[in-house]
């Protein structure tokens, strides 16, 4: 409470209350976070179909609202341990976030209580789970930290592929150095740089055609795995494409798990 004792005003700062937890996207087709329309700005358009944003709802938006309306708060900021594509689900123990609610008239509710209401507003689009609460120091650690995620891709190449050369690719990849510049699908929004990032392993787990296997990839967070797949024109390298010299696509793509101790 800052008080003004020569004008008299009171000044009443309300400190956030901050939620963590790990979220999974069953779905494909939503944004982790609420994406405003560019060409209107969020005002509302025939582009958006006048509701401000390009798609109907988000990771962020299917989590917090619940969320600041059980605290009474005056909105939210959502901070998540990395994102995933749009196409992508996020599945097995979930991504860890943290909401932030900004001026909230509770500072303590039931969190189960609260985790049913948050997953059955959700509709199957979203579950979370281990709620609990943190302060901002738990926040500012999960940024800091890059995790290693496990991915599941499938693949579809060009030609056959040999159980042999199934083999090879995964003993070349599997503890390799990936030298990657930043993804052509992406240059419109992030810097153009290089990244040094390691797979860890690389295991086909499943084989669903002659031309089409599913991989799993366990990586250093913030490698780009579609890339890893297509080679990105040799922007990614080594990648599946440029060792198995056949052209290689990504059909489907899962997290299946973050790897982040204590969050």
């Amino acid at each position: 409470i800052i008080v003004e004792p020569f004008t008299g005003l009171i000044e009443l700062r309300v400190s956030p209350v901050f939620i963590a937890g790990r979220y999974r996207k069953l779905v494909r087709g939503i944004p982790q976070a609420k994406w405003v329309c560019t060409r209107c700005g969020g005002r509302g358009c025939p582009r958006c179909n006048w509701q401000g944003k390009l798609y109907p709802t988000s990771v962020s938006e299917l989590i917090t609202e619940p969320i600041v309306e059980a605290f009474g708060g005056e909105g939210a900021a959502f901070h998540a341990a990395g994102r995933e594509d749009i196409d992508a689900r996020m599945l097995g123990r979930g991504r860890p976030f943290v909401v932030e609610v900004k001026r909230p008239r509770k500072r303590e509710v039931d969190l189960k209580a609260l985790e049913a209401l948050v997953n059955e507003r959700a509709r199957g689009m979203v579950s979370v789970s281990g709620l609990k609460y943190v302060d901002r120091a738990f926040v500012r650690r999960m940024k800091a930290r890059e995790a290693e995620k496990v991915y599941e891709v499938l693949v579809e190449f060009d030609r056959p592929v040999s159980d042999g050369e199934l083999k090879a690719l995964e003993e070349a990849l599997s503890g390799a150095l990936i030298r990657q510049r930043t993804p052509t699908r992406v240059l419109h929004r992030r810097a153009d740089k290089l990244r040094l990032k390691k797979v860890r392993e690389l295991r086909a787990i499943e084989r669903l055609g002659p031309c089409v296997v599913r991989f799993r990839i366990t990586c250093d967070g913030g490698l780009y795995v579609k890339e890893l797949v297509t080679g990105d024109g040799g922007r990614t390298t080594p990648s599946i494409s440029e060792l198995i010299r056949a052209h290689a696509r990504p059909l489907e793509l899962d997290v299946v798990d973050v790897l982040m101790e204590g969050v």
